[in-house]
């Protein structure tokens, strides 16, 4: 890249990905020179250089037709390439690892596009033919001063969404907004409610992605922007708890964002034998969309959401919050659709709402029977990992003048034995039981039905936890359960 080479040999992630952009770059550069057009890499591309970050992904915009450029570079290269906007000539050619992207030059000059971009950050280019840096506003010097500067006071009217790409820049690169630019976005907070919610999802699964979770929430919280699209999180401020709890419930679900970081970043230190294996699923995504981790944090800020509607005296002036499990799960729920998250992603979130407090009920069994733990991990799936984790940084957060040790210790050492029943039926899988329901009702003389079920789930029950080793003693239990169901069903006449 003549002066500017566009990555450093001494970055930290060389290799691949640097021979993979490179290839694109090599390609975009033959195919300018048969066309005699011209073209810069700008935005991201160019700022991660600026950082020795070297990076998969290449923005790139063009004095040219966008589309004939972009497929002529993936046809050098044996690439796929698709249009990401037509409507703005956008077009991706598809790398791996990473991609181009290949835009036309808005504003009919170099100097026009970058005026209308965001971030001082973001406003420089680099001449794919080789050359000195393009930055008229100063955004190398704003970059080695760490701070976030906006290009022009039309940003977020121009695009609402950068009110959230600010707190995803300046948390995942490390910068401080300009203070004009806080005050700025502070005063336009309310224009997010313009964006499509799946941009807005899309930002903030980026920003959970990366760095102290707590952190970027207060980030959102500190322009506005929170109350704009989580306004169930802000009404948490101010909620006080019993004195089990050290914070308002505001103040505890940061907390509890905290100690989930710890979790996920070592989950070896907390579940020794269940670590790499909870280190592997956490590796997993959820979806197309959300990675594992994120979808763990949404689940944790969401996890008090119902506190505020819960709040009640009991006959001796405790705060209690009796069914704010039950009646959170559907608010989550609610705020996921409003979001636009997956399917998969708002089970997972809901899950860990309406399930959070079951393990500490546990506590009470000393030990856990094998039954109680089939149960648990029944009632969790199929996140049974995700809401025992939720569960642990929940209880690592409350800490309050009556909370005991004792009482973390135990909360501890039961969610360690349910890992391990997680962990044991997922190396080992869950053999099938000796009967199933056709033979039950073959056996016993019943017809389909809802009490057919119950006698599955029993028998299921009673073989996971050990209780029964074969088929006679399942269709022992089936007969033994039918009969108390019979017993117990009012005599005819008697329901008034």
């Amino acid at each position: 890249m003549g002066e500017l080479p566009l990555f450093p040999a001494n970055a930290p992630t060389a290799g691949r990905q640097e021979v993979a952009a490179v290839v694109l770059l090599e390609a975009l550069r033959a195919v300018l020179r048969e066309r005699g057009g011209a073209g810069w890499l700008v935005g991201g591309t160019v700022r991660d250089r600026q950082m020795g970050r070297p990076g998969t992904d290449v923005d790139v915009v063009v004095d040219d037709d966008p589309r004939a450029i972009a497929a002529a570079v993936a046809a050098r290269s044996g690439l796929p390439w698709f249009a990401l906007s037509r409507e703005w000539g956008a077009y991706r050619v598809v790398g791996s690892p990473g991609h181009m992207d290949v835009a036309a030059m808005r504003g009919g000059s170099l100097a026009a596009d970058l005026a209308l971009r965001d971030f001082t950050v973001n406003a420089m280019a680099l001449p794919a033919a080789g050359g000195a840096l393009i930055d008229p506003f100063g955004g190398r010097g704003h970059l080695e001063q760490r701070r976030l500067v906006a290009v022009s006071p039309r940003i977020f009217a121009d695009d609402p969404l950068r009110l959230l790409r600010a707190v995803r820049l300046a948390h995942t690169l490390d910068l401080t907004l300009d203070p004009a630019l806080r005050e700025l976005a502070r005063a336009e907070a309310r224009r997010l409610r313009e964006t499509a919610a799946e941009r807005v999802l899309s930002e903030v699964v980026l920003t959970l992605s990366a760095g102290r979770s707590a952190t970027a929430v207060e980030r959102w919280a500190d322009l506005g922007l929170l109350d704009v699209f989580l306004p169930e999180v802000t009404a948490l401020h101010g909620v006080g708890q019993s004195p089990f709890h050290h914070l308002d419930v505001y103040g505890h679900t940061l907390n509890t964002m905290e100690r989930l970081d710890d979790l996920i970043e070592a989950p070896g230190a907390y579940f020794e034998r269940s670590g790499e294996l909870l280190a592997a699923r956490l590796a997993r995504p959820v979806d197309g969309v959300m990675p594992r981790p994120v979808a763990l944090r949404v689940g944790a800020l969401l996890h008090d959401v119902a506190k505020p509607q819960t709040r009640a005296l009991d006959d001796q002036g405790r705060v209690m919050f009796w069914g704010h499990t039950e009646l959170g799960g559907p608010v989550a729920e609610g705020i996921c659709a409003r979001l636009r998250c997956s399917v998969a992603a708002t089970s997972l979130v809901r899950r860990v709402v309406e399930r959070h407090l079951a393990l500490g009920f546990l506590q009470h069994e000393d030990p856990p029977t094998p039954r109680s733990v089939v149960r648990y991990l029944w009632d969790a799936a199929p996140w049974e990992p995700e809401v025992i984790m939720v569960s642990v940084a929940d209880r690592l957060a409350t800490r309050g003048p009556r909370t005991e040790p004792r009482h973390l210790a135990r909360h501890l050492a039961v969610a360690g034995e349910l890992m391990e029943g997680w962990r044991g039926r997922t190396l080992a899988g869950i053999p099938r039981p000796p009967v199933t329901g056709d033979d039950l009702m073959a056996e016993l003389g019943l017809a389909p039905g809802p009490l057919v079920g119950r006698l599955v789930r029993e028998v299921a029950l009673a073989w996971e936890s050990g209780e029964i080793a074969g088929r006679a003693e399942a269709l022992a239990i089936a007969r033994s359960t039918l009969e108390q169901l019979r017993a117990a069903e009012p005599a005819a006449g008697d329901e008034g």
